[in-house]
């Protein structure tokens, strides 16, 4: 996964892989916890068998 920049400055990233993929889906999702803390994790919220 790396930052990219186009012609006209724009930047956005490119990932070279299904590993940098979910590196990436992992990272949103970790984040999106750590921004809203009243927010359960979905295996947080399961009864114990």
């Amino acid at each position: 996964m790396r930052i990219v920049e186009d012609k006209d400055g724009e930047r956005f990233l490119e990932f070279e892989g299904k590993e940098d993929l979910e590196k990436f889906r992992k990272m949103l999702i970790e984040a999106y916890y750590e921004l809203n803390p009243d927010r359960k994790r979905p295996c947080e919220t399961q009864s114990p068998k």
